[in-house]
């Protein structure tokens, strides 16, 4: 078994008090073990929620109570924070959120790397904590879903197409009369997390027991929020490994989302909320929207109406539509913009912040998403592949029908005030490939390159 650690933490850890007050191997070994869970706790979730090293993360002291010990959790953290590995932000609120710590700069320039679990005690503590984990996600039917599912993904794609897809491109300038390469520095952080998910899922290429996910490092446990949206870590998965990923024994798999999805929702429910309250001058902002929302363009019409927004690339502009939508009202040029694309939308998105927070919208976007895409994903036959990604689900080909149809059909369910039968909703959702398909594999690529060759320097 192995979890996280500090390179070169072993050595550190022999100079602390903790350490030299121990007299047997076995305890000396415990403390080390302990310590590297406290670490990997910080590093998995930094992975988990793509958070670079040095960035704070939430400990439940339960947590830590339970897998270090009552009294011994916090001697853990001042010999970590001790040894200069650790910060600890002591704010923290009983009911919403908990204490949070991070690496120090000292740990992430030494750099994060993985060990062997040495102590029987924790090595028998971590496969009792997995399977208690995996039989409470294996008693809710969605999880266990998600769980069995995961399960049939394969790699098929080698390292190379990540890491050179992470990596910066040379730049190329004169020095010297010379043409010298140059690039930006290595993101050592999103190395190791494309590292972790590769390796962790390239394990698992011939595995068919649920139960060996619980060991992996990058795995945790699948959860469903408040809001009904379900976490899990594929939904997390860098892009260029689920690219990089099929369907077991060999099956390319597409992804059915919805166009504009937090957009859309907005508008769904704005929509909704119009067709109640209804006054003569909503009417043209209504059809316009009801038009935009049925014809999937609601980004497209935003770039083209606004010289603000004409500016950003997609990426960028997406996220600055969602910030307005969900972050605190302030008088922002996108939020300006915005208002005066859709003011009734905004009036009424501003009006549900300023009466019950800001944060309501995002719970609003959440929950109604998952009003509609995990209620599909429960009616998909468990015999066929079928993973939920909050808007979206990933199926293989001849699947992508039936998904479409029934979100469509759930869309009509929830929306019937909204959605008439004369409503054509095909562009409201689209399907696309997520795997790379053969001829673009890099053996592929590697083999026509060689054949090319050995075929030239035949001719010549």
């Amino acid at each position: 078994m192995k979890q996280y650690t500090i390179n070169g933490f072993a050595d550190l850890l022999v100079s602390s008090t903790q350490f030299k007050k121990l007299k047997t191997r076995e305890k000396k070994l415990l403390l080390l073990d302990r310590c590297n869970w406290y670490i990997s706790s910080i590093v998995k979730q930094n992975i988990q929620e793509d958070k670079p090293y040095g960035s704070y993360v939430n400990l439940n002291s339960q947590l830590l109570k339970k897998y270090l010990g009552d009294r011994i959790y916090k001697d853990i953290q001042l010999c970590l924070v001790g040894l200069g590995i650790i910060i600890e932000n002591a704010k923290y609120s009983t009911t919403k959120f908990s204490k949070s710590f991070c690496l120090t700069p000292k740990a992430v320039k030494l750099g994060v790397v993985k060990t062997y679990i040495y102590s029987k005690k924790i090595i028998n503590k971590s496969k009792k904590a997995a399977q208690l984990n995996y039989d409470d996600s294996y008693s809710n039917p969605i999880l266990k879903k998600i769980i069995d599912n995961t399960l049939k993904l394969m790699v098929v794609e080698d390292e190379s197409y990540y890491v050179m897809n992470i990596l910066p491109e040379p730049k190329y300038v004169e020095f010297e009369n010379q043409i010298v390469a140059t690039s930006e520095q290595i993101n050592q952080f999103k190395l190791d997390r494309y590292n972790a998910y590769y390796s962790s899922f390239a394990d698992l290429n011939k595995v068919t027991d649920p139960k060996l996910l619980f060991d992996k490092p990058i795995f945790y446990n699948p959860s469903i929020a408040a809001s009904g949206r379900v976490y899990h870590t594929i939904a997390s998965m860098p892009k260029y490994i689920r690219e990089s990923m099929r369907v077991k024994p060999n099956e390319l798999i597409w992804e059915v989302d919805m166009c504009s999805a937090q957009p859309s929702i907005v508008f769904l429910e704005w929509l909704s909320y119009a067709k109640k309250n209804f006054h003569k001058s909503m009417k043209d902002e209504y059809d316009l929207c009801l038009k935009l929302l049925l014809e999937g363009r609601i980004y497209q019409y935003v770039k083209d109406n606004s010289l603000f927004f004409q500016t950003l690339e997609y990426q960028k502009l997406k996220v600055s539509i969602l910030s307005v939508l969900n972050a605190e009202n302030k008088p922002t040029e996108p939020n300006k913009e915005l208002t005066r694309l859709f003011p009734n939308v905004m009036q009424w998105v501003n009006n549900i912040k300023k009466e019950s927070g800001y944060k309501r919208m995002s719970f609003i976007g959440q929950s109604t998403e998952a009003k509609i895409f995990v209620e599909v994903y429960k009616e998909i036959p468990n015999e066929k592949f079928a993973l939920l990604i909050h808007d979206c689900i990933l199926v293989i080909k001849e699947d992508v029908e039936l998904v479409e149809k029934s979100l469509e059909n759930r869309i009509r369910e929830l929306y019937t005030d909204v959605i008439f039968s004369e409503h054509n909703l095909y562009k409201l959702f689209k399907a696309s490939l997520v795997s790379i398909p053969d001829d673009k594999l890099n053996s592929t690529q590697r083999e026509k390159y060689f054949k090319k060759t050995f075929e030239e320097g035949i001719l010549n």
